[in-house]
């Protein structure tokens, strides 16, 4: 099969303490403090043979995520900037849809010819975190596209547990294709979905709500908080394209990103005070993984009883002065992945009933041939997703 396939260094940095784990099994937990020089190449690789608990999916369609650019960004000293979970060699991809070609002959739940999508982390099932709840902490994590061959390749193997059903989306959305794109696109809607309503937990029909950055995971963010009755929400993006798209995708108001470069643009806080008449905003979200320039600015734009959500991924610290909070009884979230809690199912239920749609931010196509023309295009940060079409 053709296949995406990333190579890199392994070189832990002189200060990073590698664990006798990371050493074993070649995976680093911050990635951008051990590998370095990243390439990719599309190359041939075997087909993978399905186990009795897995199946084969013959791709459709992979996203390009931020994290998979990340892999490629490199600092002074050509580290990758992605601080997560990482192994190489391997196939990017974790936003994914095709269909069912081979299923294990212990799988009961899919069928050849399915229309699927991946939840891409395989958690383990058995480490103290997952017994007590906490999948998306599994202390053995596997992930699709990190850690194991992601989606950008003829064929994924994956167990067949991560697999979910799409089939339901083809009353929406009709011919086979259009399902599949959708599909490709669900990914960053989970992770939306998992913050908001499974670490926040608290987010209330009439919210004023922020969302800093309106890439793939901010767009879905502005989508679910309008679908759960937000009466006001305000994206701050640095790119005009994805500030069209916010608004596309049900924001009220779309403005600059007051960070560096912002010419001029009026600070966050002061946007949301004015818009919110000095109650400040009762959900932030953090979708830029820029913390230097957000945590300000939504530190002091918190409402009383206000949750900021922190999605983004940014390995530099951000200062916070926790007596602003306090005395708002406010709250910082932390959140992280996507898997349980029936996130899945419920978000493609709500784009199956039309309170969901992901295929307007699928602005670039590219044939998986032309690999790196999709990353230059995805690495501009212009438009919204780009997708690597593959069956």
């Amino acid at each position: 099969m053709q296949a995406a396939v990333i190579s890199a260094e392994w070189a832990p940095r002189p200060d990073y303490p590698l664990s006798e784990e990371e050493r074993r099994t070649r995976t680093a937990r911050v990635g951008s403090s051990v590998w370095k020089h990243p390439q990719v190449a599309v190359q041939e690789l075997p087909d993978p043979v399905c186990g009795p608990e897995d199946a084969v999916v013959r791709v459709a369609a992979a996203g390009l995520c931020g994290s998979d650019l990340h892999f490629f960004e490199t600092d002074a000293d050509g580290y990758m900037h992605y601080p997560g979970l990482a192994r190489f060699p391997s196939v990017p991809g974790h936003e994914v849809a095709g269909e069912v070609a081979a299923v294990g002959e212990r799988v009961k739940h899919l069928r050849r010819g399915d229309l699927v999508c991946l939840d891409d982390m395989v958690c383990c099932g058995a480490c103290e975190a997952c017994r007590r709840g906490f999948p998306n902490q599994c202390e053995n994590l596997e992930d699709v596209g990190f850690t194991m061959n992601g989606g950008c390749a003829e064929l994924l193997r994956v167990p067949a547990r991560n697999l979910w059903s799409i089939n339901s989306l083809r009353a929406r959305y009709g011919g086979k294709e259009q399902v599949l794109e959708a599909g490709a696109v669900i990914e960053p809607f989970t992770v939306a979905y998992n913050a908001l309503f499974e670490c926040a937990g608290r987010i209330k029909p009439g919210a004023f709500a922020a969302v800093y950055g309106a890439g793939a995971i901010g767009l879905a963010a502005v989508q679910l908080l309008r679908a759960s009755g937000a009466a006001q929400i305000a994206v701050f993006e640095h790119h005009a394209q994805r500030r069209e798209l916010a608004l596309r995708f049900g924001a009220h108001h779309a403005f600059p990103a007051n960070g560096e470069g912002a010419n001029g643009a009026q600070p966050a806080r002061a946007v949301l005070r004015e818009l919110t008449g000095g109650a400040g905003a009762d959900v932030q979200v953090e979708a830029a993984g820029a913390f230097r320039h957000t945590m300000p600015e939504m530190e002091a734009a918190a409402a009383m009883g206000g949750q900021i959500i922190i999605i983004g991924r940014d390995r530099n610290p951000a200062a916070v002065q926790l007596e602003h909070l306090q005395v708002k009884k406010a709250n910082i979230i932390a959140a992280m992945g996507n898997t349980g809690h029936g996130t899945y199912p419920n978000v493609i239920r709500m784009i199956a009933a039309g309170l969901l749609d992901p295929t307007p931010m699928i602005t670039h196509r590219f044939a998986l041939r032309d690999f790196a023309g999709a990353l230059a295009q995805a690495q501009t940060r212009q438009g919204g997703k780009v997708l690597v079409k593959i069956g």
